[in-house]
């Protein structure tokens, strides 16, 4: 799962159990260089992944393209993306630039993902991803085509989460349950699995 809010992450899953890595630090992919030498991100590096892709980033990405333009609101995140959201559906030419530009990043970042990766699904979730929809999807799509080694890419769907409201503590909550489910399964003879 690729979280795309005001930060972006990724929640790494493999065989039904999440990844944590040696410090429960994986899935700080929003923190992995994509530019050399680019904007300077708050964890302290340049050109992360998050600087162009999270919310803030979008709005630079706006910023840079058109620095008045209506749809740039500079102290809020969600009215920003929504504008931008509206201004696609409505065929705003800047609009589309700014989430073709977005697009662009995020599939080299996502082909990234795949070619390291190999996974069955990538599923762009939060609510940068939500708003966004199918406009983001498609152009992330056809980036992720270009630079995904094709054996991979093949094996792996690209999609929205369709879940409402927050999808990540869903996840977590989730893997969790089912931790705890596992056990009571295992001490108490097998309940869970008759059920």
């Amino acid at each position: 799962m690729v979280n795309l809010g005001t930060g972006v992450g990724a929640g790494l899953a493999f065989g039904g159990a999440l990844y944590r890595g040696a410090t429960n630090s994986a899935g700080e992919w929003g923190h992995t260089t994509l530019v050399v030498d680019g904007r300077l991100c708050h964890c302290g590096s340049r050109g992360c992944v998050e600087t162009y892709v999270g919310a803030p980033g979008i709005m630079q990405n706006l910023r840079d393209l058109a620095p008045n333009s209506p749809l740039l609101h500079t102290e809020d995140q969600t009215a920003t993306i929504e504008a931008l959201a509206r201004g696609v559906a409505a065929g705003d030419p800047v609009a589309a630039k700014v989430v073709t530009e977005t697009a662009r990043y995020l599939g080299v970042a996502v082909a990234d993902l795949i070619n390291l990766v190999n996974p069955e699904v990538i599923v762009l979730s939060s609510w940068v991803a939500a708003r966004l929809g199918d406009a983001l999807l498609t152009e992330v799509r056809a980036v992720v085509a270009r630079h995904a080694l094709s054996r991979p890419l093949a094996a792996t769907e690209i999609t929205l989460c369709r879940i409402a409201g927050n999808p990540v503590s869903l996840g977590a909550a989730t893997f969790a349950l089912e931790r705890f489910l596992a056990a009571i399964g295992t001490t108490a003879g097998g309940l869970v699995r008759q059920i």
